[in-house]
């Protein structure tokens, strides 16, 4: 449980939000905003087939991770318009495992998508971080903001991949396509090192349980053929929680009792 302003929490909501499967896109599994906590922070991740994104805040919480459908999302977010300070508390409760969120006496809770596909959000990012760091796959960013972004999503209205190349002090040069050209005027300003501060986000969440390795958000199969997923990192004494794909929820000792063993999935 921790607690944060709402618009602090709105504010990553709204970072990664766009970056969904279409709304008619057969991928109903993969069309979920994820919310992830660490000790150090609050995650929200989403992705489709053309773009990850993921935002975080600082906040000190437990360690889980909850898919969201869409439409939850825009209920939450509704409600955080008018909250102020908000208190987060992943639960799991009647067979099913939830968010709720709590401000005074009014509270909104919110079911965990069991039937998504795990989104592998760090695995990805680690490799494209990897990229960077390789000098022959990496050039000289290009530091566009929000308004400079707006000014020319006109230049492909018909459809043109717009492309982004930097001219180091001269600028960036912007096509559209074989019919258009443009000059974006460089920012001054020294932005941060893509992914810099970011190794904390980006580790496993592991824990030993009764000698075994389980890691929050990642999916095992037991010897029924029923896959698991790992929610939360359970507190000291406390037994963990799996939940299968049927939005079945159990303790690991009656999962182990039918299953009798599990296997790591790979992402």
């Amino acid at each position: 449980m921790f607690t944060l302003r709402a618009d602090t929490l709105a504010a990553i909501l709204d970072q990664v939000a766009p970056h969904r499967f279409p709304v008619d896109d057969d991928a109903h599994d993969h069309d979920v905003l994820v919310l992830d906590s660490t000790p150090g922070y609050l995650h929200a991740a989403a992705c489709s087939d053309r773009a990850l994104a993921v935002a975080r805040t600082k906040v000190a919480g437990d360690v889980w991770t909850a898919p969201i459908a869409y439409q939850d999302v825009a209920a939450l977010r509704g409600w955080l318009e008018s909250s102020d300070t908000v208190t987060v508390e992943h639960v799991t409760a009647d067979g099913h495992h939830r968010l709720r969120f709590t401000e005074g006496s009014a509270q909104v809770t919110v079911p965990a998508a069991s039937y998504a596909s795990l989104l592998p959000w760090r695995s990805l990012l680690r490799v494209m971080l990897g990229a960077r760091d390789d000098d022959s796959a990496s050039g000289r960013p290009v530091q566009l903001s929000a308004d400079d972004l707006s000014r020319w999503l006109k230049a492909g209205q018909h459809g043109e991949a717009i492309e982004f190349h930097s001219l180091g002090a001269v600028g960036t040069l912007v096509t559209a396509g074989p019919d258009f050209l443009g000059l974006q005027v460089p920012r001054t300003e020294d932005g941060p090192v893509p992914g810099e501060g970011w190794s904390p986000s980006l580790r496993t969440r592991r824990f030993l349980f009764a000698g075994r390795l389980l890691e929050v958000g990642a999916r095992y199969a037991d010897l029924t053929g029923t896959v698991w997923t790992v929610p939360a990192r359970p507190g000291a004494g406390e037994e963990p929680y799996l939940v299968s794909a049927d939005a079945v929820v159990l303790p690991i000792s009656q999962v182990l009792a039918i299953g009798k063993f599990l296997i790591r999935l790979p992402d």
